[in-house]
């Protein structure tokens, strides 16, 4: 697979509305396209297109700082995407109560490592 693609498997939910991807780039107003076009830069580079963005202001920054952290919880987005991920595909973490989508997504990540 090329620099800048995405396996099929994530190329379909890659930036959905309703996941962080998704909600980072509705922040910032930025478009799918933009972000996998990141894939061919290295870490200055991209740390110098976002900041050139007119949307990424510090205000905008800071407001998506305090966003991300609550993805998930009551009176944040995402609240109802973790009701129904956690129904579905997160079924097998469903005996643990998340607060955020973080904390699902790490416990998620942390299972399939020590199932690996």
């Amino acid at each position: 697979m090329a620099k800048g693609q995405l396996t099929e498997a994530f190329a379909f939910p890659f930036c959905h509305p309703g996941a962080v991807d998704g909600q980072f780039l509705m922040h910032f107003q930025l478009s799918r396209e933009q972000i996998i076009a990141l894939g061919t830069m290295n870490n200055e580079e991209v740390e110098a297109w976002f900041l050139s963005l007119p949307s990424a202001t510090p205000e905008s920054i800071t407001a998506w700082n305090e966003v991300a952290v609550n993805l998930g919880r009551p009176g944040y987005p995402m609240e109802e995407t973790k009701i129904r991920g956690m129904a579905t595909s997160y079924k097998h973490l469903a005996d643990r109560n998340f607060e955020t989508i973080f904390e699902v997504l790490s416990a998620d990540d942390e299972l399939i490592r020590s199932t690996a």
